[in-house]
């Protein structure tokens, strides 16, 4: 995995002394209802969370970085491209049920050639601008690998300072969603 460097932060592989803080994210309520995903409260699911990214690595289906500080060295972090030609897709879109594989879904996102983009920091480390140096990081990656089109899904349109972030790197927005609550989120694209 290419590790990336940029002023302030190190984009990096999963190390086994990252587990205390995938586990304080995972276990983070109000960070899984933003994220969209139920609570990870046991170091065992974690540890098991952190090999399936390792794997998807070498096999393909996704890119998984954990986030430092440049200079200190702790996590702070993550961010993961997940290509839609693997089993994302079926994922990503699974509360569609079969209207995933419509032809009218198919016209906005491209399964062939999409990923998506998600990411979560530690709280003490929201709202200073890292998030949004680790996404530009990220889509220079995707420049310098031919990645030129990224989806991300956001959950509720109340999560304001995810929007920002999409926004502040010319995420567009491309396909309202429904949430798991009944309420409104938004699917964004970069395309390059």
């Amino acid at each position: 995995m290419q590790k990336i460097v940029t002023d302030r932060l190190t984009l990096r592989e999963i190390k086994s002394k990252d587990i205390f803080g995938y586990s304080e994210i995972f276990s983070d309520k109000e960070t899984m209802e933003q994220f969209g995903a139920s609570t990870i409260n046991n170091d065992l699911e974690i540890k098991n969370l952190i090999e399936t990214k390792r794997k998807e690595f070498e096999d393909g289906a996704s890119i998984f970085w954990t986030i430092t500080e440049t200079y200190e060295k702790e996590f702070i972090g993550f961010v993961r491209l997940m290509s839609y030609n693997s089993y994302y897709f079926d994922l990503s879109f699974e509360s569609m049920g079969e209207l995933r594989n419509s032809t009218e879904l198919l016209d906005y996102i491209d399964k062939e050639n999409g990923w998506e983009i998600d990411y979560a920091l530690l709280k003490n480390f929201r709202n200073k601008g890292i998030m949004t140096e680790a996404i530009h990081a990220v889509q220079n990656f995707c420049i310098e690998n031919n990645i030129t089109l990224v989806y991300a899904k956001v959950n509720s349109l109340s999560n304001k300072a995810t929007v920002s972030v999409l926004l502040k790197n010319s995420f567009s927005e491309h396909l309202p969603q429904a949430n798991r609550e009944g309420g409104l989120g938004m699917i964004y694209k970069w395309d390059e």
